[in-house]
C-alpha cells in the first residue's frame, strides 16, 4: 500500500504565512471577490470579473496578463485598456470635446463640480487630446433627468443640436431643459455607460481614463501635467462621491 502524506494543518499553514518576510506591498483594484466551484478546483473573481485567481495565479481576464509583480499592477492592473475591450466611447453616448490625437475618457455626472472643474481644464488641450465626456448619473433623481435629456437630445442627427449639448454640459446649465421622460429616444447608449460604469466600478466622479489607460478617480490637480504622466505636485481633489447609498435609485433604475 502507498503511504499517504499527512496534510499540514491548518494552524500551521497560518502560522507559516504570518512569518513571511514581506518585501513589498500595493493595493489591488478589488473591491470584492466572489468564490466560484467548478467541479473539484476553485476559483475567486473579482467582483467586476477582471480578476481571477487560480492555480496560485493572479490573471487579469480583461487583458489576458498574468500578473506575477508588483510593478505589474501599476503596469496592468491599475490601467485599462479600453482597445483591448473592444470598447468604443461613442457607443457609450459620449460626448466629444477636442480634436487632438490621444483620446481621454471622462465619466462624469452633470451636476458635479469636480467634473465641471476638468471640463473647465481641458478645454485649453483640445488640440492635443480628444475627450469623451460619458455622463453618468449618480447624484441622484436631478441628475437622472438632466443625463436622460441630453442623452436624448445626442441622438438627434443635426450637428447644431449636438453642439448645443455640449455647450451645456462644459457650463453646466440645464436650464430650461423639460422634466417630463421622452416621448422617442434610443436609451441604449446611455444604458451601456451605466454598465460600463459599474464595470468599471466607479466609486465616485469624474473618473479618467488616460491614452496609455492609466486611470484617476477625482479631478487632477493639474490635469495637463496627469495626462502627460508628470509626477504630481500634491494630492489631487477630492471625488464627488457615488451618493448610491442613500439613494439606490440614481443608477440602479434604468434611465
Amino acid at each position: 500500500m502507498a503511504a499517504n502524506p499527512q496534510k499540514q494543518p491548518v494552524s500551521d499553514i497560518a502560522a507559516g504565512l504570518l512569518s513571511i518576510k514581506i518585501d513589498g506591498m500595493q493595493d489591488l483594484p478589488i473591491s470584492g471577490l466572489k468564490m466560484v466551484k467548478t467541479g473539484d478546483q476553485t476559483v475567486f473573481i473579482s467582483s467586476n470579473g477582471r480578476f481571477a485567481f487560480y492555480g496560485g495565479k493572479l490573471m487579469d481576464i480583461w487583458t489576458q496578463q498574468e500578473i506575477k509583480a508588483l510593478a505589474d499592477i501599476d503596469n496592468i492592473a491599475n490601467r485599462i485598456d479600453l482597445s483591448r475591450m473592444k470598447l468604443k466611447a461613442d457607443d457609450l453616448g459620449a460626448v466629444t470635446v477636442g480634436h487632438g490625437k490621444g483620446q481621454v475618457l471622462v465619466f462624469i455626472d452633470p451636476r458635479c463640480p469636480y467634473c465641471g472643474k476638468v471640463m473647465n481644464d481641458l478645454q485649453v488641450l483640445q488640440d492635443h487630446y480628444t475627450f469623451k465626456l460619458v455622463m453618468v448619473p449618480i447624484l441622484g433623481p436631478e441628475s437622472q433627468n438632466i443625463v436622460v435629456q441630453l442623452a436624448c437630445q445626442l441622438g438627434a442627427s443635426d450637428a447644431k443640436t449636438k453642439d448645443a449639448v455640449r455647450d451645456r454640459l462644459l457650463k453646466q446649465d440645464y436650464a430650461g431643459l423639460p422634466t417630463e421622460p421622452p416621448v422617442q429616444c434610443n436609451k441604449e447608449p446611455l444604458q451601456k455607460a451605466v454598465v460600463t460604469a459599474k464595470l468599471f466600478d466607479l466609486k465616485g466622479v469624474p473618473f479618467l481614463i488616460a491614452p496609455d489607460g492609466r486611470t484617476h478617480s477625482g479631478a487632477p490637480e493639474v490635469l495637463a501635467d496627469w495626462l502627460a504622466d508628470k509626477p504630481k505636485p500634491s494630492p489631487s481633489l477630492a471625488t464627488t462621491p457615488d451618493t448610491n447609498a442613500q439613494n439606490t435609485n440614481a443608477t440602479e433604475k434604468k434611465p
